[in-house]
């Protein structure tokens, strides 16, 4: 009885955040770097987002549909790998709902990056292990070595932690992966050393919220004085470091580096839960208050990136994190409505508007009108709303301005 209510509840979690996700989607225009990727050259995520737009339609659900698949598939290996880290499928389903809810797993099911490639082939792999998939475990591995670049540090990982348990074949092939892995991708460390360990300690805290990084670090630091150390403390702990150790000369590029955090989940959920668990009532208010507030603090996080086109009705466009993700399918729409189907705008704007049918033309362009005083009843009007925010344009000739 119990298991199938907390199935339920996993079903129930994982069709939320799926219908949210796809709202998100909904929201969201194709990005200048997006597009980048859409249209340069061949990569792995060329041919996933082209697999995507084949299936669905050249728009914003064919290109990020395969992401979500990605994630919706990471929620339940995450689960999987919980249940071999909590003692009871609550716990479990905790951990599930901490991962959702974390802005960078919600960021990497929204956007087309290669974290959620990553963070889904990491959990199979480390499933694989936990669950004694030996033979699986060491082909994904493997795999992974031609996948990205990213993996380095997962072989890292299990080099250090082939040596805690003294498993030779593990640390001698993670060794070698990781040597192969420098050799066919390289790593950048030219330059002049700069610091910016301050931007990476930023960055992993917008990634988890500002309580759960604090609490990520102390996980981490409590840990390490405990004799049995568990495969997701190498992980977290081989990241964290190896982040901060090299932000100390350059900047680094976190994409590559947080998927292997936000994974953590169920090793965060087991060390606050046993602690909550061993106390008793009266001396749990400390604990309450420290969920209770993340929690909160999540959920706000979470409707924000889901749902961030309403901040338009507070703040100015340039002031929107997502700015660069909105408009320019607002605006193919209104070109549509007029049937503008070839327009001429700035180099960057212009690839986005490619992705939604709007070619390039010698013949018109489009510009922006600050003052209403100013247009031209002759010509056509394109207005754009976002929030509170009203972008005027008017489509122009360039033979009338010769």
């Amino acid at each position: 009885m119990e298991k199938n209510k907390n199935l339920r509840l996993f079903l129930v979690l994982v069709s939320i955040d799926f219908c949210a996700l796809i709202y998100g989607i909904n929201s969201l225009s194709i990005s200048e770097d997006e597009a980048e990727i859409y249209f340069g050259e061949k990569s792995l995520l060329y041919y996933i987002t082209h697999f995507g737009t084949l299936l669905l339609g050249q728009n914003d659900f064919g290109l990020r549909i395969p992401f979500l698949f990605f994630h919706v598939l990471s929620c339940i290996l995450l689960f999987l790998l919980a249940l071999k880290y909590t003692k009871t499928q609550n716990d479990a389903i905790l951990a599930l709902l901490l991962f959702i809810l974390l802005p960078g797993s919600v960021a990497s099911a929204l956007l087309v990056n290669k974290a959620s490639l990553v963070i889904l082939l990491s959990l199979a792999i480390l499933c694989a292990y936990e669950y004694k998939k030996q033979i699986l475990f060491y082909i994904l591995l493997i795999f992974a070595l031609f996948v990205d670049k990213s993996f380095n540090i997962l072989f890292l990982t299990f080099f250090f932690f082939g040596i805690y348990k003294k498993n030779s074949l593990l640390f001698t092939l993670s060794l070698v992966l990781f040597a192969l892995s420098l050799s066919f991708y390289g790593f950048e460390v030219s330059g002049r050393p700069r610091g910016h360990f301050l931007d990476t300690l930023g960055i992993f805290a917008a990634c988890f919220s500002p309580l759960i990084f604090v609490y990520f670090f102390y996980v981490i630091y409590r840990l390490s004085f405990k004799n049995n150390k568990s495969l997701l403390w190498f992980l977290m702990s081989v990241t964290f470091i190896f982040c901060s150790l090299l932000s100390l000369r350059q900047k680094l590029y976190l994409e590559e580096f947080l998927p292997f955090c936000v994974i953590s989940t169920p090793l965060l959920i087991k060390t606050l839960i046993e602690s909550y668990r061993v106390r008793l009532p009266q001396f749990r208010l400390k604990y309450k208050i420290f969920i209770q507030c993340s929690v909160i603090f999540l959920l706000i996080c979470y409707v924000v990136i889901v749902a961030n086109q309403f901040l338009y009705y507070f703040l100015e466009p340039k002031r929107h994190f997502a700015n660069n993700y909105h408009f320019a399918k607002e605006l193919s729409i209104e070109l549509k409505k007029q049937n503008i189907n070839a327009l001429r705008v700035d180099k960057n704007l212009q690839q986005r508007l490619k992705f939604y049918g709007i070619k390039d033309s010698n013949t018109f362009y489009l510009k922006s009108i600050d003052n209403k005083k100013n247009l031209n009843s002759n010509e056509k009007i394109i207005e754009v709303k976002l929030g509170k925010s009203n972008k005027i344009y008017q489509i122009k000739s360039y033979e009338k301005s010769i």
